[in-house]
C-alpha cells in the first residue's frame, strides 16, 4: 500500500525540486506536492490541511520546512512521519534583508542573488533549476512566501510535542541556515535521525537527489506506519 506523502517546496520552488526523489521512491509513495503562497504560515497551514489526505508523511525544505513544522504542530495526529531540511525553527531575526519587498519590486535581481546562495557553488545545474522554478513561481507568490517566512512564529519551544518519527537532513555547505541549526532541530525533536550531506548547500533534494532519496526510502522502511 503506497504511503501518502505531502511535499512542501522551498521558497520560490515547485515540484521540480522533489521530482527525482519522488521518482526514486517509485510505487512506495503517493506524492502530493503542495504549495500555498499565503502571507502567513497559519493561512497556508489551514489551506494545506484542508487539501491533504487524512494521514500523511510530510516533507519540507527551508520556508517549506517551517510550513511543514507548523502543519505537524497543528495536526500531529495526521502526520505519520516528518522529513525536514534547511529550516530554522527560531523566530526570525530582526534586520534581515527585505526579501518580500525585493521580490515585489525587482524579482530578477533577488532570484539571481538567491540562486548564488541556495546551492553549493559547484552546483551550476541545480542553480539553473532553481532559477527556472523561481521564474515559474514569480515575484508575487514568492513575496507572499517571504512575508510568511519573515513573520513566522518561534517553533523551537514546541518541538517536544512532535512524537512522530523524523528525519533531519542538512547540506554541510548550507550558506543560509548553518548545519548547527539542523543539529539543534534534530536534538529537540523527540524521535529524529540527523544526516549531513557533504558538498551540498541549502536544497539537498535538488543538489543530491540520489543520496536524499536513499535516506528517505530507508527512513520510511524502518519506521512503523499506522494506516
Amino acid at each position: 500500500m503506497a504511503l501518502d506523502v505531502v511535499f512542501i517546496p522551498a521558497l520560490l520552488c515547485d515540484e521540480a525540486m522533489y521530482r527525482e526523489v519522488i521518482a526514486a521512491a517509485g510505487g512506495h509513495i503517493h506524492a502530493h506536492v503542495m504549495m500555498s503562497p499565503r502571507p502567513s504560515l497559519a493561512a497556508s497551514v489551514a489551506d494545506i490541511l484542508a487539501r491533504a489526505p487524512a494521514k500523511f508523511a510530510l516533507v519540507g525544505t527551508s520556508y517549506g520546512g517551517n510550513l511543514a513544522l507548523e502543519v505537524a504542530l497543528a495536526a500531529p495526529e495526521r502526520v505519520t512521519a516528518l522529513w525536514l531540511m534547511g529550516c530554522d525553527p527560531a523566530a526570525p531575526q530582526a534586520g534581515g534583508p527585505d526579501l518580500a519587498g525585493g521580490l515585489r519590486t525587482q524579482p530578477e535581481a533577488v532570484i539571481d542573488m538567491l540562486a548564488g546562495l541556495v546551492v553549493h557553488k559547484q552546483a551550476t545545474e541545480a542553480a539553473a533549476t532553481f532559477k527556472a522554478m523561481a521564474h515559474r513561481i514569480g515575484g508575487e507568490a514568492g513575496a507572499a512566501q517571504a512575508t510568511a517566512y519573515g513573520t513566522r512564529p518561534e517553533a523551537t519551544s514546541r518541538l517536544g510535542s512532535l512524537h512522530m518519527p523524523a528525519m533531519v537532513l542538512w547540506g554541510k555547505e548550507d550558506a543560509i541556515v548553518p548545519v548547527s541549526v539542523g543539529r539543534g532541530l534534530a536534538d529537540d525533536l523527540p524521535h529524529a535521525h540527523f544526516h549531513v550531506l557533504k558538498d551540498c548547500g541549502h536544497l539537498p533534494t535538488l543538489e543530491k537527489p540520489a543520496e536524499s532519496a536513499a535516506l528517505f526510502t530507508e527512513f520510511l522502511a524502518h519506521e512503523p506506519h499506522h494506516h
